[in-house]
């Protein structure tokens, strides 16, 4: 679905009880409140070299809306080498949804998570344990370094989608997908051509 981009200053204020200007210390956590949405280390993403606009995307390997966004957003990336894309899984579709984001992060640690991501936003219908080993084949994702990985990295992961959980509350996220964009909180898909017109915006100061 197609939603209106909220402006997201005043929003942080009311969403993570901060004032963003005034006194300095709430003006402080403001903006590590900011930069919490998109420097998380374990977080995965698309960083260009030369980007001036940052997407943090939350979103659910089973929700169909996120399918379509992603689509969009590889689409936009095409079009527009400045924009960096970060990825929050904010698995709301159960224990499958909570599995699929738990392997796809863990896919960072062989260089793959880009192709398993793609992989598992392509897979149509809702998703088993068969499913997620057909992503990993497509994505030519080894699958026991991949639960490797994960047994050894995953309290970190648990951690870092606890903290994506938190940030989707503080936002007032009411479910996926949900897009933080420069300034602008997008809560629900967009197309292209929306897209373009929130960086744009954003771009516009």
């Amino acid at each position: 679905m197609k939603r209106a981009a909220r402006a997201i200053a005043p929003f942080f204020a009311l969403a993570a009880g901060l004032l963003l200007a005034g006194a300095s210390p709430a003006a402080d956590q403001g903006a590590a409140f900011r930069a919490s949405l998109a420097e998380a280390p374990l977080a995965p993403g698309v960083k260009p070299k030369a980007y001036d606009v940052t997407i943090v995307l939350y979103f659910d390997y089973q929700c169909a809306y996120c399918k379509k966004q992603h689509l969009s957003l590889m689409d936009l990336l095409q079009r527009d080498p400045r924009v960096r894309v970060v990825y929050r899984d904010w698995p709301v579709f159960g224990a499958v949804s909570q599995r699929a984001a738990r392997l796809a992060i863990a896919s960072q640690f062989q260089g793959r998570h880009a192709a398993f991501h793609d992989a598992l936003m392509r897979t149509q219908g809702k998703l088993d344990e068969a499913a997620l080993k057909a992503a990993a084949r497509t994505a030519r994702v080894d699958w026991e370094r991949l639960q490797a990985d994960l047994a050894a990295n995953g309290a970190k992961i648990d951690a870092l989608m606890r903290q994506t959980r938190s940030q989707a509350s503080q936002l007032q996220l009411e479910g996926t997908p949900g897009m933080v964009i420069g300034n602008y909180i997008v809560p629900g898909a967009m197309n292209i051509t929306g897209l373009m017109d929130v960086l744009k915006r954003v771009r516009a100061g």
